[in-house]
């Protein structure tokens, strides 16, 4: 009698094989565990402990902390230049960050006549740009994430300068949020008031009004 022994193995399983499969599936076990605890467990994350003042003590944090998130890395002054009292030097800068984002703030004072008032306005007509003012200040939201605001700032030898501020922020998503705008815009505010006032002394600084500017 003849008895047909099957000699192809490839459909049978390897010890190999077998604990491959099971290793991979005590992993997936500890994966969907790990997520079902994580989604139990308190947010680690430190909140942010952000001071009533930044950039030397010089700008109110109002709007920076709407800006932040609660929670996240630590928030750091990482450098302030020019903003103290009476040391006017034609421009000055402020890095901050915490939550994952950072703050840059510029300010300069603009010399050149070409940079006047009828140019800010062609830049903030341009596509994608929203014109704002601020009493007598003018400017525009620029994309998603920065603001510029322009202030008149005539010089004492009868130059009639521009004092520029821009506010940007990154680590933000991409796409226009119009609480954002309003916050940048305000905080925008808050470095134009302290720098055309205390730091630059800009004749007619005490016409620019408190609170946020108009957006479009």
């Amino acid at each position: 009698m003849n008895v047909n022994v099957r000699t192809d193995t490839s459909a049978a399983p390897t010890s190999g094989t077998r604990r491959k499969k099971i290793a991979f599936a005590a992993l997936g076990t500890l994966v969907v565990a790990g997520a079902a605890v994580a989604l139990f467990l308190p947010d680690r994350k430190p909140a942010l402990s952000i001071p009533d003042r930044v950039c030397a003590e010089a700008v109110p944090s109002t709007h920076v902390k709407a800006l932040l998130p609660e929670k996240g890395e630590p928030f750091e002054e990482e450098r302030a230049v020019n903003f103290t009292p009476d040391v006017s030097r034609g421009l000055g800068m402020c890095d901050l960050s915490g939550g994952g984002r950072v703050f840059e703030i510029r300010y300069s004072r603009l010399q050149d006549p070409e940079y006047n008032r009828e140019w800010v306005r062609r830049d903030a007509s341009k596509p994608g740009n929203i014109p704002l003012s601020l009493g007598p200040a003018g400017g525009y939201v620029e994309s998603h994430s920065r603001v510029e605001l322009f202030v008149d700032c005539p010089y004492a030898k009868g130059r009639t300068d521009l004092l520029e501020v821009s506010v940007g922020i990154g680590g933000v998503p991409e796409t226009v949020d119009t609480t954002r705008q309003a916050a940048l815009a305000g905080l925008a505010a808050d470095v134009a008031r302290v720098i055309a006032r205390q730091v630059e002394h800009c004749e007619g600084a005490a016409d620019l009004p408190d609170g946020a500017p108009a957006i479009g």
